[in-house]
């Protein structure tokens, strides 16, 4: 089987165009939702000296103006971290790396914070009062993702996850393609 791209949202829907004011004949088509899926797993040979403050992974591009609806990160070899705060954050990257221009480098998306142990498990991230903008908007350029993994405490044993970035594709403004008025 090959792979196929499509450049611009997939609009799936009955009614393409409205053509009067009763459910059947207004348009109901609208944008599907993509994922992107990476996996982490923490580098080979990593010193167990306190603290580790990881290494920053690229794992996805969102194109610009992308809503973002979920972050689902499944840990299936738990992150260890002695005694101390550990966490699994998912972060904007920085300009080296391709920053969309609408937010700061190394801007939370969301985190998986525990305090010591980030166990396997399945977490959906969602936003906060400080990233809800970014969720909303990815930005006017395409926006490069990041994951990275820090303890303050001594390092133990390394983990693997799996993170799925679920969006929808709109223009780069961030304005839906097409919007709910037009006919």
């Amino acid at each position: 089987m090959g792979l196929a791209t499509h450049l611009g949202p997939w609009l799936l829907g009955t009614v393409k165009n409205t053509t009067g004011s009763t459910a059947g004949l207004i348009r109901n088509t609208g944008a599907t939702v993509v994922t992107q899926t990476a996996s982490y797993t923490t580098p080979a040979g990593v010193s167990a000296a306190a603290p580790y403050t990881g290494v920053t992974t690229a794992i996805a591009v969102l194109p610009a103006g992308a809503v973002i609806h979920d972050i689902i990160v499944d840990v299936i070899t738990a992150f260890v971290g002695a005694t101390a705060a550990t966490t699994l954050t998912v972060q904007t990257g920085n300009a080296t790396l391709g920053l969309s221009s609408n937010f700061a480098a190394a801007t939370q998306l969301a985190q998986i914070s525990a305090t010591s142990t980030v166990a396997a498990g399945r977490t959906t991230m969602s936003p906060n009062t400080t990233n809800i903008a970014l969720w909303s908007n990815v930005g006017t350029s395409d926006l490069i993702v990041q994951l990275i993994f820090a303890t303050a405490g001594n390092y133990t044993s390394g983990g693997t996850a799996n993170i799925q970035i679920a969006y929808t594709v709109r223009n780069a403004d961030g304005t839906a393609a097409p919007t709910y008025a037009q006919a």
